[in-house]
């Protein structure tokens, strides 16, 4: 048992440790029940909740909700209006929100799929600073397609991300380096 002041009064039964609490004027409250042999504390019982209640509330304020945010673009997009865009997803990012970017690709847009992708790497290059990549852009939809990417918020990382055509070509060297080696070897035969 522990006492008013915080000191410890030691091991009582539970009628005696009851019955000094109610002779100070305050309650008995178990503190740790899974302790052997299980801590008890005389204190105020109301002033104690209110206090875990302060303490909730302060912890909370200082949580930040992460929220995802989304931005849609089209590949026929302004400068301008592109330059916008990219600064409202600054401002997300900076607020330690997640954004979602969705490029989306229109009527024979399908058939460049690739400008998707380097509208993508135009984000993330005026992005370097504030946001990473969380994974590679992938291609949604059957009959009206686009691509997604997600953003992530810069935790004072000094790394400077690959940007996704950096990414995208050092994956095609690594796929087919034998091809343009074999056609080497064969002119020189």
């Amino acid at each position: 048992m522990i006492g008013f002041d915080k000191k410890m009064i030691g091991i009582l039964p539970l009628r005696e440790a009851m019955r000094m609490a109610s002779a100070q004027g305050y309650d008995l409250v178990e503190v740790s029940p899974n302790a052997e042999p299980p801590v008890c504390r005389i204190l105020d019982y109301g002033r104690f909740l209110y206090e875990e209640k302060t303490k909730q509330q302060a912890t909370k304020k200082k949580q930040h909700a992460v929220s995802v945010r989304q931005m849609r673009l089209t590949l026929k997009i302004s400068e301008h209006d592109f330059d916008t865009k990219v600064r409202k997803i600054r401002e997300f990012l900076e607020a330690k929100d997640r954004v979602k970017v969705t490029v989306i690709l229109r009527g024979r847009e399908v058939v460049h799929k690739e400008q998707g992708i380097e509208m993508i790497d135009r984000i993330q290059e005026r992005l370097l600073d504030v946001a990473i990549l969380e994974s590679e852009p992938r291609l949604e939809g059957t009959t009206r397609l686009s691509w997604q990417v997600m953003f992530l918020p810069l935790k004072g990382a000094n790394k400077k991300p690959k940007t996704v055509m950096e990414k995208q070509e050092s994956l095609k060297k690594e796929k087919r380096p034998s091809v343009a080696a074999a056609g080497e070897e064969q002119k020189t035969s």
